[in-house]
């Protein structure tokens, strides 16, 4: 079994995993129950000077999730081998609203009962406590040292609320590495601007390390059954996490990875193991998870501790850290190529399904029959090389052969 311990600004972790500041870490039962599913470190819920007042409904799946419960009813038996992974209902959801916002219950309510609760519980299980705090300048250089002499082990400030210029983030960070001693983690918004120039901004300021990313908005979905707006924000607005976000946030991890010394925390669409080594291929030291425990439950961080583990040791991995950051040497600014290069089948692996076919543009890839098997063919004189074809592929039967 491979070491998943890491280690973010002298905090020891058993893994990687953690929470994010959402709901699921409302208060001292619920983080109870995610410090049992056997996470490294645990978030709070972001708390504020004032407390939040909440609109309802205040979450919602998007879509149900149908775009991807309809593909996989195209399947045929004996297609492809789907495991539980892939065909748990939670999978089926690829993006959630909401509107939470902060915390709606007072600071001093989590200063007095929940912290105390929670920092005994860690201590006892050898699990990281973090806390979650925002927004403005002033308001973490007075909760700060409240929440420090709570006794939590680090601090993460949200910088969702403060704007898309990045300078009153560095600003923000300023103020509380000014108030506190602890370990402090500003987490980004994905469209803050010049992100390369920020995180070498905070370095500067005394940072510890970045979280990246929050979640995306103002983003909207209505319900055509009755025409309203499926979550209670302004306008119908909502904040959007899942699967979806993903490639977004892995882009800022990537950024911020590329730029900085610091460890990164990433955070967006984490459900599966291979989710959390593609963060750490992009150069995360360690990962955040919201969604998928909101759909699934603190269940969640088992399953996905334990992918983790298969998928380093099918490859051949003693720890986690192995791969993290093995992707950034490929991320440059020039394009990979810009002449078509088709791609090949291995007619072993290939199954027949027909997505390649079905997704190809150019109509240069068919399923043809061959000797008793039917495999995908491609028409090299029609061929794009676009690569859609590669990504759909179930099996990897078709692929590149980069030179």
């Amino acid at each position: 079994m491979a070491d998943l311990s890491v280690e973010l600004a002298g905090l020891k972790l058993k893994n990687p995993l953690m929470n994010a500041a959402c709901p699921v870490s409302r208060d001292y039962e619920a983080m109870r129950e995610l410090v049992d599913a056997g996470v490294g470190a645990v978030v709070a819920k972001t708390i504020s000077v004032k407390p939040a007042i909440v609109p309802r409904p205040s979450m919602a799946a998007v879509d149900r999730g149908v775009v991807r419960a309809n593909l996989l009813k195209t399947l045929k038996p004996g297609d492809v081998r789907i495991t539980p992974v892939d065909s748990g209902n939670y999978r089926f959801i690829y993006a959630v609203l909401n509107a939470e916002l902060w915390s709606d219950i007072p600071a001093e309510h989590y200063l007095e009962r929940e912290y105390p609760l929670v920092k005994k519980y860690c201590g006892e299980k050898g699990v990281a406590f973090i806390a979650s705090i925002g927004y403005t300048p002033e308001e973490l250089s007075l909760l700060g040292p409240k929440v420090e002499k709570a006794g939590v082990q680090a601090i993460e400030f949200s910088t969702h609320y403060i704007g898309r210029d990045y300078r009153p983030v560095v600003e923000a960070a300023k103020a509380l590495r000014e108030s506190v001693s602890i370990p402090i983690f500003p987490k980004l918004s994905p469209f803050t601007p010049n992100i390369p120039e920020l995180v070498k901004e905070l370095e500067k300021v005394g940072v510890d390390g970045i979280v990246a990313t929050n979640t995306i908005g103002p983003a909207l979905h209505i319900d055509v059954e009755t025409g309203m707006p499926i979550v209670g924000g302004p306008y119908g607005y909502g904040w959007m996490s899942g699967p979806a976000l993903k490639p977004l946030a892995l882009a800022v991890v990537s950024q911020a990875a590329l730029n900085t010394k610091l460890p990164v925390i990433g955070v967006g669409g984490i459900s599966r193991g291979l989710d959390v080594i593609e963060y750490f291929m992009a150069g995360a030291s360690a990962v955040q998870i919201c969604t998928a425990a909101l759909v699934e439950g603190p269940g969640v961080f088992t399953r996905i501790l334990k992918e983790v583990n298969e998928w380093l040791d099918r490859h051949g991995y003693a720890s986690i850290l192995d791969v993290k950051g093995a992707s950034l040497k490929y991320l440059r600014p020039e394009p990979r190529r810009v002449w078509a290069q088709p791609p090949v089948v291995d007619e072993k692996k290939c199954i027949g399904c027909g997505f390649c076919e079905q997704v190809c543009n150019y109509d240069a890839v068919h399923v043809e029959d061959a000797g008793g098997k039917r495999v995908a063919r491609i028409d090299l004189t029609k061929c794009y090389g676009c690569g859609l074809c590669t990504s759909v592929c179930p099996t990897r039967a078709i692929h590149f052969v980069e030179k």
